[in-house]
């Protein structure tokens, strides 16, 4: 049973029910698992080990910006600045927010979790295979960087929390603020609380800001971006119906 109430009670009674599911903490721990997996990639994920398989896309669109965006002094202050913050704080944000999406969800967290993980995996295997390495890395391949490495010039610890440096396709950042768009959504169909659909409007605007943020930054490509779209959206959904159907919630 899920609890949407607009009282504390309410919120304490669902994180008590989440977190006394065995299957839940089960899949809490194979979350922080995965992030530790993630965040150690830049140990070993290095440019040697990803050379012969490297590809490269056009910085174009990343040229295109910084090129537009950065004629004016005042503009450039704003986004120079503006534009890292989104990267590291608006998926940390989103993160924070999803996970209290699923505990919402009491002992039912698990369904959230499941489809959270073999989705996050999926993108993560195509990173691994086929290494995308995004315009602000270039310099690490013996090339020249077409562009300018606004966040490593002005916010280089960021980098301190960076997985996957040489790796950008699917985007693992804009793919989880596309879930936490979903995981809104259905708690909104689940439970038709205003909230809901102010967090799904959250997701929405946040993706959309940070989409132009990692192009102008160098972060990621275009492509980087579709990528997260054609996998995150089908694989979350699908699995999501499967499991009430599978799985239906007692009525």
């Amino acid at each position: 049973m899920a609890y949407f109430g607009d009282t504390m009670v309410d919120v304490a009674t669902a994180y008590q029910e989440a977190f006394s599911s065995p299957f839940n903490l089960v899949l809490l721990f194979l979350v922080v698992i995965m992030l530790i997996f993630w965040w150690s990639a830049h140990l070993w994920q290095t440019p040697e080990r990803v050379r012969r398989r490297a590809i490269f896309f056009s910085p174009k669109a990343t040229q295109i910006l910084q090129k537009y965006f950065r004629r004016n002094e005042t503009t450039r202050k704003i986004l120079d600045f503006v534009t890292p913050q989104i990267w590291l704080w608006g998926f940390t944000i989103s993160m924070i927010i999803e996970f209290h999406l699923c505990a919402l969800q009491g002992g039912e967290a698990w369904r959230f979790g499941v489809a959270t993980l073999i989705t996050w995996g999926t993108s993560m295997t195509i990173q691994f295979l086929f290494p995308v390495i995004v315009p602000i890395r270039w310099d690490k391949f013996d090339r020249e960087i077409p562009i300018v490495a606004i966040r490593l010039d002005n916010f280089k610890q960021s980098d301190n929390v960076n997985g996957l440096l040489y790796n950008g396709l699917p985007s693992n950042h804009f793919g989880f603020m596309l879930l936490g768009a979903i995981l809104s959504f259905v708690s909104y169909l689940k439970d038709p609380w205003v909230g809901f659909i102010i967090l799904f409007i959250f997701f929405i605007s946040i993706s959309s800001f940070f989409c132009f943020s990692v192009i102008y930054l160098g972060e990621h490509y275009v492509q980087d971006l579709i990528a997260s779209i054609v996998v995150f959206l089908p694989i979350m959904t699908i699995l999501l119906s499967l499991l009430d159907i599978l799985f239906p919630l007692a009525a």
